[in-house]
């Protein structure tokens, strides 16, 4: 379970806890986590929810939202990190989480790290199974599921299986991106760093890109390709 402790001058107001895929940050008292202090912007900020992963977003507030001191636009949260908003502090934490939870961990590719044993290679004659390329695959519980080849880099050959609710691609502070498991399909979300994703050569925008049978995804000058098994 995520939460927040609420802290002025290194003393704990408030607990929060995170339970929403959106919990926001602000002077108003739509928020849900409301700060009456005329340093905080009426809608100041957001925290976002994705699988187990928390990000703390800025919504153009005047004063800005720093983590551990530095300003940031959006960034991925860690245990202890420190929101500071106006002259509070909310101060980060996450319990561990229990064995056979329902949340991937995070695949972090950093330059230079030592290539994870790659897996067994698939028979030639072994049944995979395809959409066509230019149709969406959807995430069925019942059916075949999501995995990312990793192409190039340290970590080539690795795959990483799509069967949690949301698996974190990229380095914090560079560049981060998510893959979102949805009934409706694969979703790839740019979540932090100044050039987006690229999906077949392309940036993705802001908004969640659907993935489709083949798609060749860029992170990071690492190429990965999308597929089902």
């Amino acid at each position: 379970m995520a939460k927040v402790l609420l802290c002025l001058d290194g003393t704990v107001i408030k607990e929060f806890r995170i339970t929403r895929d959106r919990t926001s940050v602000g002077r108003r008292p739509s928020n849900d986590i409301q700060i009456e202090n005329i340093a905080v912007s009426g809608e100041h900020a957001v925290f976002d929810r994705v699988g187990r992963d928390i990000f703390v977003e800025d919504l153009g507030s005047t004063n800005g939202t720093l983590v551990n001191g530095k300003p940031v636009q959006r960034q991925l949260l860690a245990n202890g990190d420190e929101i500071t908003v106006g002259k509070y502090t909310l101060k980060y934490w996450q319990d561990a989480q229990p064995a056979g939870g329902d949340f991937d961990k995070t695949m972090i590719m950093r330059p230079g790290q030592a290539a994870a044993p790659q897996p067994a290679a698939r028979p030639a004659a072994a049944p995979v199974a395809h959409a066509p390329a230019a149709q969406a695959v959807a995430a069925d519980a019942n059916g075949p599921v999501g995995v990312v080849k990793v192409l190039t880099g340290a970590n080539a050959g690795r795959e990483l299986l799509l069967n949690k609710p949301a698996t974190t691609l990229g380095k914090a502070g560079t560049q981060v991106a998510v893959i979102s498991k949805r009934p409706t399909g694969y979703f790839l979300i740019h979540v932090e760093g100044k050039q987006h994703p690229k999906v077949n050569g392309a940036e993705i925008g802001a908004s969640a890109r659907q993935l489709k049978e083949e798609d060749a995804i860029e992170l990071m000058g690492v190429q990965m390709v999308f597929f089902l098994r």
